[in-house]
């Protein structure tokens, strides 16, 4: 089957889900000063704050829909939230290895009928968040950074045409056909990339419509960009390098929530050697066990895919690690097995502490991965993202 998928739950409702979180946290924390100069994001520290009731009539994920580019690669604000989401991993000539994350969220304060016109530049119903974040393997250290503000006067947005998302002087936009720019810069670390997608978007789930519980609307629209030939520059500790891999980017938009008994969730990409990708996410319960409607993608070279539902693969932790920060206890290593598709995968961090401590705490890092796929050993790269391990989600996004 040729489908397609969108990356959290609308970070994941797994990606979807975190950025969901974490943008109801920042709107939780707003007050009369957002309106003024932008300012650092409170650190909640392991406290969620309450989420406010959705103003006005949002769209919901309720069936597949067509999804069309570059329109849809835009903003969709008759959803309450939605987000870009890029990681990559980069290595220099020599080796020296990077990993990287660009994320930009969007949530609405109010639905567009319930906003009515905007008579004012800087009048907005709609709050943009982003994290860049920078793995440093060679010189083992991880550097996390957040800022948010208003999508008014030119501070903030998203736009289809041509496409541009962007937060004060941190974007991703089009250069070209298939071809986008990175940038981001903050206290002596500065990403400056060329993205080249060299495979159609992705449809996740069931065309496009990514389930992630029973509830009618329970879901996000979600797309994937794969496998981004990526090459740039990088700074770091006042050197600059130059670098080269690849990239993977989700955008999802919905109006839901994860359930009650849903406390978060472990989101994997995965980039494979023979030019395949795999999508994978375990929404996990209170009890520990994984949700029923955990879902993955695998996407073949040729860019057909196979949805993949819960029963078809199985992740299994292999070992732990305790963040010194926040105290969370994460899983830092995995077996994935998918029996039908005779692979097996060993996944393992690029280094422990990939922890961000900002709005919401989880962590999200580069991996590198090793196994067998058909009997022939295959090696690759990706990323991966742990939410509710230091603080539950549940009910809050």
């Amino acid at each position: 089957m040729s489908e397609k998928p969108l990356r959290l739950q609308m970070k994941r409702q797994p990606k979807a889900g975190w950025l969901v979180i974490v943008l109801f946290t920042l709107v939780a924390g707003l007050t009369a000063a957002w309106w003024l100069a932008p300012k650092p994001a409170a650190q909640s520290k392991g406290r969620l704050l309450a989420l406010p009731p959705a103003q006005g009539n949002f769209a919901r994920a309720n069936a597949p829909r067509p999804l069309t580019f570059p329109l849809d690669m835009g903003a969709h604000p008759d959803f309450q939230t939605e987000w870009w989401y890029y990681t990559g991993n980069l290595s220099t000539a020599s080796g020296r290895q990077f990993g990287f994350e660009l994320t930009f969220f969007r949530r609405a304060l109010a639905s567009p009928d319930e906003l009515g016109p905007r008579t004012s530049d800087w009048a907005t119903g709609q709050v943009y968040l982003a994290h860049f974040t920078l793995t440093d393997a060679g010189a083992g250290q991880f550097h996390a950074f957040e800022r948010y503000e208003r999508g008014a006067a030119g501070l903030a947005g998203a736009q289809a045409a041509p496409y541009h998302v962007w937060l004060q002087d941190w974007s991703a936009a089009l250069t070209a056909p298939d071809d986008y720019h990175l940038q981001a810069a903050q206290a002596g670390l500065q990403l400056d990339l060329q993205l080249h997608d060299l495979k159609s978007p992705i449809l996740e789930g069931d065309h496009g419509l990514s389930q992630k519980g029973p509830q009618p609307g329970n879901a996000s629209y979600y797309y994937s960009q794969t496998h981004l030939q990526t090459s740039g520059a990088i700074t770091a500790n006042g050197q600059a390098f130059t670098v080269s891999g690849l990239s993977w980017m989700d955008h999802e938009f919905s109006t839901s929530a994860l359930g009650p008994d849903q406390v978060g969730w472990d989101w994997f990409s995965v980039q494979l050697s023979d030019g395949s990708e795999l999508m994978l996410y375990n929404i996990r319960q209170k009890d520990g066990h994984a949700d029923p409607f955990s879902n993955g993608t695998i996407i073949r070279p040729d860019g057909t895919t196979r949805q993949l539902k819960a029963g078809d693969f199985q992740i299994q932790v292999n070992g732990t690690w305790k963040s010194p920060h926040s105290g969370g206890t994460y899983p830092s290593s995995w077996t994935v097995t998918i029996p039908s598709e005779n692979l097996t995968l060993q996944i393992k961090p690029l280094i422990a502490d990939q922890e961000l401590n900002l709005s919401i705490i989880y962590w999200e890092g580069a991996v590198q991965i090793s196994g067998e796929k058909n009997g022939i050993k295959v090696d690759g790269k990706g990323y991966v993202e742990l939410t509710g391990y230091a603080q539950s989600l549940a009910g809050n996004f």
